[in-house]
């Protein structure tokens, strides 16, 4: 729905509206990881996996386990599987039935979010993604 540029000199290449294969990106994995892995099966069946960089999970039973890890944390990490360089922790938003209806993430180049980084933000982003789904009004 939108995007927040950062303030450093350099941007995120992502867009509003930019199909990037899910399986590549936090914001991508968060929401299928909160389906029921029949659904994601379908899923995967119909879109593939294909590999967009060297670190994408391409292979659909180990992305099945990684998904499984990402809705026991609550939280997924895109580490330079869709570009290069790049690294994404989001979190999935629910609607009032509790079903994943979108997600939230934070982008950021690999070397300014280290794995500390990450710790540090990671509740941040389900905590924001967490007073969305609770918030009135939301559709």
């Amino acid at each position: 729905m939108d995007k927040l540029e950062g303030l450093r000199a350099y941007q995120m290449r992502s867009r509003v509206g930019l199909a990037i294969p899910p399986h590549s990106t936090g914001i991508g994995k968060a929401l299928p990881a909160a389906l029921p892995a029949d659904e994601v099966r379908g899923i995967l069946r119909r879109s593939g996996t294909p590999a967009v960089t060297p670190h994408t999970i391409d292979d659909p039973d180990e992305l099945l386990r990684h998904l499984a890890e990402i809705a026991r944390r609550g939280h997924a990490v895109g580490n330079e599987e869709n570009e290069l360089s790049t690294r994404c922790v989001g979190a999935t938003v629910h609607d009032y039935r509790d079903t994943p209806a979108g997600g939230i993430s934070v982008s950021s180049t690999a070397f300014e979010s280290d794995e500390r980084c990450v710790r540090v933000l990671a509740p941040l982003v389900v905590g924001v993604a967490g007073a969305i789904s609770r918030a009135p009004g939301r559709r």
